[in-house]
């Protein structure tokens, strides 16, 4: 069969939406649809301005280009779409005439930006974290020595002094000076290159050590955890102690997270959603683990710079906890991917290659 105007706009990756001069919506392809959630049995017919209320500059921009003639190109914006967050676009715009010359109509081609915009943002953060590693480990290494010199001098007066109240104060001094020294660690091994022992693990067992860590701390307010565990997961290619450090920091925020009672969901499976090519190597399957709480979720600023160090939405937080947890799983060769909507609750994915090709 001959090809067609129609078989190209179909196969079309940018999403196609064309109006007439009376801003209707007359066209609307395959991957409009699958953009914007909507069907174009819904759309065709209707007013752009009914059919995208919440994208009033993609509807200035279509009215503008078929009345006015104005062009637009690689105009960035945001697009809403019906079952999920909204997404970075890219427009580019264009009126339409007929076989008279006459103005017609506008037609907008829309590109999804979202993987441009992630790898953007993994360069960005890669760049960032480099650079705050090397400050981290030089300000911890000067910080050390003298806090640890701080410490005795407070631990020989507290040995000393016999007034009570005074011996106080030394105690608070050692406390806070032990509680810096906590945070400094953590500087430290995020900065420091970490020597992985890796060998085949079953992830469920890890899982499961992290669940029972979780209990014997503090039995009386422990989460209730829901494992959706698939049996013939095979095993993953990590360090053990490693990965336990991760799923504990990341279990223990769903804890934090979660209303009271609700429990935590714990899923595994092979997935095709990420795929692990390692260097140099054959591309092996790739395992996840999700961990999905029922919290409050998480603001979408604060989504984008969760993995930024030190910043954190707890009181006593250091923020280092999920920057640490992203370095292990990429020295790993996986990847880590969060998805949070304000009111709805947080999962995280853990991706991880495992034995298997």
């Amino acid at each position: 069969m001959p090809l067609s105007y129609e078989d190209i706009l179909e196969n079309l990756t940018e999403a196609v939406i064309g109006v007439d001069n009376g801003l209707n919506v007359v066209v609307f392809n395959q991957s409009a649809e699958k953009m914007t959630g909507l069907s174009r049995t819904l759309v065709l017919g209707r007013p752009v301005s009914d059919v995208f209320k919440h994208d009033g500059r993609l509807v200035e921009m279509l009215t503008e280009t078929a009345t006015d003639g104005r062009l637009w190109a690689e105009y960035e914006e945001r697009l809403s779409r019906r079952f999920s967050g909204p997404i970075p676009i890219g427009i580019t715009t264009s009126q339409v005439f007929d076989v008279l010359g006459s103005p017609c109509g506008a037609v907008a081609l829309i590109k999804d930006l979202s993987g441009i915009k992630s790898l953007e943002a993994a360069t960005l953060r890669k760049e960032r974290l480099a650079y705050i590693g090397e400050f981290a480990a030089s300000l911890a290494h000067e910080i050390k020595n003298p806090l640890s010199g701080m410490r005795g001098a407070a631990q020989l007066l507290s040995r000393r002094i016999k007034d009570e109240k005074l011996g106080e104060y030394t105690g608070v001094i050692m406390r806070e000076a032990d509680r810096l020294n906590g945070i400094i660690n953590e500087m430290l091994d995020f900065a420091r290159p970490s020597h992985l022992n890796r060998r085949p693990l079953n992830i469920h067992r890890v899982i499961d050590s992290v669940v029972l860590l979780m209990r014997e701390a503090d039995a009386k307010e422990a989460p209730a955890f829901v494992k959706n565990y698939d049996p013939s997961l095979p095993d993953v290619y990590g360090d053990e102690g490693q990965l336990t450090q991760v799923f504990l920091n990341l279990v223990k925020n769903a804890k934090e997270a979660s209303i009271a009672c609700a429990p935590i969901v714990l899923t595994t499976r092979i997935t095709t959603d990420f795929q692990i090519a390692p260097k140099g190597g054959t591309s092996a399957r790739t395992a996840s683990v999700e961990i999905r709480d029922s919290g409050s979720g998480i603001r979408p600023e604060d989504l984008e710079r969760v993995f930024t160090p030190f910043f954190t939405t707890k009181a006593k937080g250091t923020g280092l906890g999920m920057a640490i947890s992203l370095k292990i799983i990429k020295e790993h060769g996986g990847h880590l991917k969060i998805d949070s909507t304000p009111g709805s609750g947080t999962t995280v994915t853990v991706y991880l290659p495992t034995t298997e090709v």
